[in-house]
């Protein structure tokens, strides 16, 4: 959100002409200041206000705010406040920057440590573990899981640190939610593995089947997120993957690295798909994205054109694409979750 912007909602608070929503974000920036009706500014209470934000900031950042001036004129006290929340805006933005607190599942806060299981797979091999539901993780090695023993009536809460792929038995009633280092995963059912890279680069979350959401962990951020523009959750279907990036509080969407059928085949369905006798590449094209559930763009339309002729049977799909865009003179490039096929230069 830019000054101007802060500064238009601000003044729009104060006429009364906020939204819902806007309303909420303003009074959880001056609920900072520990004030618990701000249905109504007083004009006699705003300096008051402005020196507890200040002396806020000063006792949180140890930043010396300066003085303010006092002003009366009901016209002008409005435009003080205004100024006043502009210039402290970054302050309020180290302010929770540095007294973030991280959510944390709700059987761990509800203080149920004696119902608490921990599994730690301190082998090479990948080991399961099956939760009361029937839903399961394997941890790689060195990936610790915590869990509770009987899940909560309207939610089904884990703790991953490090790796492990999830197999999520389905239950709209209760979602099932991921908490590793940096974001929450949350599903209904599906299959998806969640990276938490001890090496700070970031955590990474990719789908195999279903659609997960992934939202940042800290909330105190959530606000701060959602003024300066950045994504508040990311939705990833089969093939995709998201990488949350710490530093900036940003998703970056990508696919995996070797995308598989949404459904397995045997091979004799498999060669009825891959091979092809002069096939339009549109159809091609189709086969592919109803296969991997992978959006992809013809670039040029000439290309509609071209026809294909081959067997493309037991190649992964990035080897697909190599012999297919060899075939018609075409090139290909990813582009965030979709595949661009173009003509080459």
């Amino acid at each position: 959100m830019s000054r101007e912007a802060f500064h238009l909602l601000l003044d729009r608070y104060l006429e009364g002409k906020c939204t819902a929503e806007e309303k909420r974000v303003v009074e959880e920036w001056y609920g900072m200041l520990d004030k618990q009706d701000l249905e109504e500014i007083n004009p006699r209470e705003i300096n008051t206000i402005e020196q507890k934000l200040w002396d806020r900031i000063h006792t949180d950042i140890s930043v010396t705010p300066e003085p303010l001036p006092k002003i009366h004129s009901p016209k002008v006290w409005r435009w003080t406040a205004v100024a006043a929340a502009i210039t402290g805006f970054c302050f309020i933005t180290g302010y929770l920057f540095f007294k973030e607190q991280v959510a944390s599942p709700q059987f761990i806060s509800a203080n149920l440590s004696n119902e608490i299981q921990q599994q730690l797979n301190l082998d090479a091999k990948p080991k399961k573990v099956v939760f009361e539901d029937g839903s399961y993780v394997l941890l790689e090695a060195n990936a610790s899981i915590k869990y509770p023993t009987h899940f909560l009536k309207d939610k089904r809460e884990v703790v991953l640190e490090g790796t492990g792929f999830f197999q999520i038995t389905t239950d709209a009633s209760r979602p099932f939610m991921v908490y590793s280092k940096e974001v929450v995963t949350k599903v209904l059912g599906t299959s998806f593995q969640v990276v938490a890279n001890a090496d700070g680069n970031g955590t990474e979350v990719a789908v195999k089947t279903g659609k997960v959401a992934v939202v940042p962990i800290c909330s105190r951020l959530a606000l701060v997120d959602q003024l300066l523009g950045h994504p508040k959750e990311v939705i990833l279907t089969p093939n995709q993957k998201t990488v949350f990036k710490a530093g900036d509080r940003s998703f970056e969407q990508s696919l995996v690295s070797n995308p598989e059928p949404l459904i397995a085949t045997n091979k004799t369905i498999e060669k009825e798909l891959f091979s092809f006798n002069d096939v339009p590449l549109a159809e091609v094209v189709a086969t592919l994205k109803k296969t991997y559930g992978i959006d992809f763009i013809i670039e040029d339309p000439s290309l509609l054109d071209d026809t294909f002729t081959g067997d493309l049977t037991e190649q992964n799909l990035y080897s697909k694409l190599d012999f297919l865009c060899a075939a018609v003179k075409a090139s290909y490039e990813i582009s965030g979750t979709t595949i661009i096929i173009k003509n080459k230069k």
